[in-house]
């Protein structure tokens, strides 16, 4: 059995202190003795796994489960270190998989449900269960029948950088990542019409009064308060008010001629 140095300070049991303190030359070398039951856990584990698992990422979650059992075991126990290590190893990669999955556990469960029955009825039957053999199997109308296999429909995982099929016609190959849209970018046409309006609105503003044009950019362009801009003029702020009002009303009548 392999033994731990043992610590009588009692804040070292702590959980918090277990997984912040660093390992020790002796645990270090206890990690790198029983790396390869992470790689044999995880080959034990990959007739259960979704085709889409990342086993390298798994591998690296189960090395945080053999840190934590390296960090947390504790010698006086009856059971031996390997298998402590593979019970923690084991877990933290369910648990990483738990994170990721995107289907909640009653779909799960209806999930499995559905491929005992179907599986029930293919050996009875000696072929393949129709959907209308399955639906009475389970006792279920067609339109509850059609509501559990939507929800226990698969996901399909695509690589957004991988190529698709088709090109673009010029004998470039795009991929998924090019042709999804971004929806937080604005649309074209929008952009050309915000930009076509600010020029209108930049022309049209020449045609006011000093003053008023100076008013109006002070207030709106560059954040300026009222008050702030009647210091700038030597006036009263209700002199400024006055003016922002006449400039908005002379900017209306000369928005409406030019258009």
């Amino acid at each position: 059995m392999n033994r731990l140095p043992e610590h009588s300070d009692a804040s070292d049991t702590h959980p918090t202190a277990l997984a912040t303190r660093p390992l020790t030359p002796e645990q270090c070398k206890l990690v790198e003795k029983h790396y390869p039951q992470v790689q044999a856990v995880v080959s034990q584990m990959r007739h259960y796994l979704p085709t889409c698992a990342d086993f390298d990422e798994l591998q690296s979650v189960g090395l945080t489960g053999l840190i934590a059992a390296v960090r947390r075991y504790n010698p006086t126990q009856t059971k031996t270190f390997e298998a402590y290590a593979a019970m923690r190893i084991r877990g933290a990669i369910l648990d990483e998989l738990r994170r990721l999955d995107w289907m909640p556990r009653s779909a799960r469960h209806c999930a499995r449900q559905l491929r005992v029955t179907m599986d029930k009825l293919e050996q009875g039957l000696g072929r393949v269960p129709t959907e209308e053999e399955t639906r009475k199997q389970l006792g279920l109308n067609r339109i509850d029948f059609d509501k559990l296999q939507l929800r226990v429909r698969p996901v399909r995982f695509l690589p957004l950088d991988k190529p698709l099929e088709r090109d673009s016609g010029n004998g470039v190959l795009l991929n998924l990542h090019e042709c999804i849209a971004d929806e937080n970018t604005p649309a074209t046409h929008a952009n050309l019409e915000h930009e076509e309006t600010l020029l209108a609105l930049t022309t049209t503003m020449k045609l006011l009064p000093e003053r008023h044009r100076q008013v109006l950019l002070l207030y709106y362009f560059h954040n300026r308060r009222l008050s702030e801009i009647a210091e700038a003029f030597k006036v009263t702020e209700a002199r400024v008010c006055q003016i922002h009002g006449q400039a908005l009303q002379l900017l209306r009548q000369r928005w409406v001629d030019r258009n």
